[in-house]
């Protein structure tokens, strides 16, 4: 049963409560407050779960005693998840512990049926949104903190921290489960010249763009990371020496296309990319994966750049 006007100001209210008199000491009180309210009326767990897959509410009232399942044991089961609004437990008289008990559950608030008026009810309500707004807030402080400790400030792609973190868990599960496992690494060739010419804020833009262009060009399972400077980190799960070179070739290509905007003039920049693959388990290790990779880089940059070499193991003289 839905009663109310409906406005910009006026907030949604599910009252899952199947004993019409206490619905309507709930709507009487909300009906004599300052707040506009619409309320919608279901009468058991069952139907408050079909509404919320249906429906968005700013606020939950939810009895205790529910035919099926009791309110504590809902509250329980819901609380927590995805479009789930703060939830108010409506209790008996004298039922403090039970009130307690749905603190604990994860309600923001209850209320004594006996004691609900318009005030009351509509103070515990604000006070319950303001308390989910601000925990709302914390949440996403402490998740733009967590990707801030894991994200370069400069290209928005992962840092070497992370990368360090990814190179020692990628590696482990490689040898646990025996997949195999790249690692690429780039170099901007002549960044240098445009930081000389143009000046360091360009060729910071240039390696924005840079980041852009990497980062839309590699997978889902992919990782990719600011080394260093001008050179970035890719490593491949699940992926041989022939996937891994066919990734560098699309990375060197989407950077080679690239127009990329330094200032008000446009440039063209290209990158040397070194690749290894591990043949064994023992060069698993994060340490080799970069070392080797970084041997290829060079071998690149040193016969032509804009160029991708993979890492072959040194032959030995005989004398």
């Amino acid at each position: 049963m839905r009663e109310g006007r409906l406005t910009r100001n006026t907030l949604r209210v599910l009252v899952v409560e199947d004993n019409p008199g206490d619905v309507g000491l709930v709507r009487a009180a909300l009906e004599d407050s300052t707040i506009s309210f619409e309320i919608d009326n279901v009468t058991s767990p069952k139907s408050c779960r079909h509404a919320l897959e249906s429906e968005r509410y700013d606020i939950i009232l939810l009895d205790y005693s529910l035919p099926g399942e009791n309110g504590l044991d809902f509250l329980r089961s819901i609380s927590g998840k995805k479009h789930v609004p703060p939830i108010i437990m409506l209790t008996g008289q004298g039922d403090e512990l039970i009130a307690k008990d749905a603190i604990r559950a994860g309600a923001s608030d209850y209320c004594a049926k006996g004691r609900i008026n318009s005030t009351t009810l509509t103070r515990a309500i604000l006070e319950a949104l303001e308390k989910a707004r601000l925990e709302a807030e914390e949440e996403r402080q402490r998740e733009e903190a967590d990707r801030r400790a894991v994200t370069d400030p400069l290209t928005g792609l992962y840092n070497r921290t992370y990368l360090a973190d990814a190179l020692e868990k990628e590696c482990r599960r490689a040898k646990r489960y025996g997949s195999p496992l790249s690692c690429l690494m780039l170099d901007l060739d002549d960044l240098q010249d445009i930081n000389d010419k143009r000046g360091h804020l360009e060729g910071d833009s240039v390696l924005r763009q840079v980041a852009i262009a990497i980062g839309n060009s590699v997978r889902e399972i992919d990782i990719a990371a600011r080394y260093g400077g001008d050179e970035f980190c890719v490593l491949a799960p699940e992926t041989g020496l022939e996937g891994a070179m066919q990734l560098a070739e699309r990375l060197r290509f989407a950077v080679a296309a690239m127009e990329v905007r330094a200032g008000s003039r446009s440039a063209r920049i290209t990158v040397s990319i070194g690749v290894f693959s591990p043949a064994t388990m023992n060069q698993l290790r994060p340490t080799t994966l970069l070392d080797h990779a970084e041997t290829a880089l060079r071998k690149a940059k040193l016969t032509g750049k804009n160029q991708v070499c993979n890492y072959t193991v040194p032959s030995i003289g005989v004398a």
